[in-house]
């Protein structure tokens, strides 16, 4: 019997944001046959229309797939969090993004999808494991200041993903362009140190690398609209919107946000920029400097 194959898609929600985290998610899948797409699954940018059918889609495809990683139904948004998300101290200590994390499913009935279920267990797939890690403004902010920029921030945490799976051979990665970047070898070399990394190919739309350590070898690569080319990388981008969703919910309720604001450089979010004080909450913990 062929060996699954096992590829992992990460991808990341809110680069660009005025205000809320940015999340870094890797999904890793085993695949039993070819590979599928399952035509619920699609871009998460198709739920920035704030819409509530579009949020209630979006509630339940996380937790079928939390379903199909942990075999049951999570009681809450909490738990999801808590199963998926990296945690991390906060850096002010009054925990704006997490404090109000809401505690019950808001915009579905908090049931799975059992057509994506059923779907995934005929074509043979199996969920390895889901990872995010959400950066909130304060993190970025420190590391803008000390001269760097986001995009690398954004790419330290995609190999962050990668370090943190217990096998990588045989493995390949679809992830996200960074920053517009066209060659990533030395980013690569940097970060994931403990691999050779050599170039199979950098095109306009893809590169791609062989990375070879002492037991493992496996292949990086850097796509454009990789969330439109790789089924794993399309779930990393919904379940990363989840989660930055949540982030925002509860960032709303503790600074008594009423409104749905989004967190994003719209007309809406920047109403309320002024009506946020500064002696309750340090600017740099709310909003981005860049």
């Amino acid at each position: 019997m062929p060996e699954k194959k096992r590829i992992l898609g990460i991808d990341e929600n809110g680069l660009g944001p005025l205000m809320g985290p940015l999340v870094i998610t890797g999904v890793l899948l085993r695949y039993g046959g070819k590979d599928v797409w399952f035509d619920g699954i699609s871009d998460s940018k198709e739920f920035f229309s704030r819409n509530i059918d579009r949020f209630s889609q979006l509630e339940d495809t996380v937790l079928s797939l939390f379903y199909l990683l942990e075999g049951r139904t999570p009681s809450s948004p909490v738990e999801i969090l808590e199963n998926f998300c990296v945690k991390y101290d906060c850096l002010s200590g009054l925990n704006i993004c997490t404090r109000n994390i809401p505690d019950r499913f808001i915009w579905s009935e908090g049931k799975k999808c059992e057509e994506l279920s059923g779907w995934m267990g005929k074509n043979g797939i199996e969920i390895e494991k889901i990872q995010s890690i959400a950066l909130c403004p304060k993190r970025i902010n420190n590391f803008i200041e000390k001269g760097d920029h986001k995009f690398l921030l954004n790419l330290s945490a995609f190999c962050d993903i990668i370090k943190n799976l217990p096998d990588k051979n045989m493995l390949s990665v679809y992830a996200g362009r960074v920053g517009g970047l066209k060659f990533y070898k030395k980013y690569l070399t940097y970060y994931l140190y403990d691999y050779q990394c050599e170039t199979i190919e950098e095109k306009e739309d893809v590169s791609l690398y062989r990375m070879e350590g002492d037991n493992e070898t496996f292949t990086m690569g850097f796509y454009t609209d990789v969330e439109k080319k790789s089924f794993p990388a399309a779930i990393a981008s919904i379940i990363g919107k989840y989660i930055r969703e949540l982030f925002m919910a509860g960032i709303r309720k503790t600074l008594g946000i009423s409104e749905d604001i989004s967190g994003y450089h719209d007309r809406r979010t920047k109403k309320f920029v002024p009506s946020i004080s500064p002696e309750r909450f340090p600017s740099d913990c709310i909003f981005r400097s860049k």
